[in-house]
């Protein structure tokens, strides 16, 4: 909380947590080590430990209004839903990974087998040609 125009050392501690967090997505991206799709969820992350750490009374209004009597449990609650829609939106992404890797899987399966065949037709053809 702020006293005295200063801010209590957990709350730098999440200002510079969420400096680095934003600072990391943002190299991963530029380095494209991360996907910008993905990116954007961890941003939103970055941004509200951000905002949360500079506006503690936010954090404490919040947690009245949900009931919770411990701001830092709402807190940690808030970033375990955040952890389960990460879960969510991978799960989704590994799904549709899947049924196109099976797809491709499939198709080279095909290839292969037509390339079998004409790899036949042509030794057929060139035993005709040398007799």
């Amino acid at each position: 909380m702020v006293i005295g125009g200063t801010f209590d050392k957990i709350q730098w501690l999440g200002i510079v947590f969420s400096l680095i967090i934003l600072l990391s997505i943002f190299f991963l991206v530029r380095e494209r080590m991360l996907k910008e799709k993905y990116s954007l969820i961890w941003f939103m992350i970055g941004l509200f430990t951000l905002v949360v750490s500079l506006f503690r009374g936010l954090l404490d209004g919040f947690s009245n209004l949900i009931g919770v009597y411990y701001a830092p449990s709402a807190f940690f609650s808030l970033l375990i839903a955040c952890a389960y829609l990460l879960l969510l939106n991978m799960s989704v992404s590994i799904s549709g990974l899947k049924t196109q890797n099976k797809a491709i899987t499939q198709e080279l399966g095909l290839l292969k087998l037509r390339l079998e065949e004409l790899e036949k037709e042509m030794a057929k053809t060139d035993e005709r040609n040398i007799r």
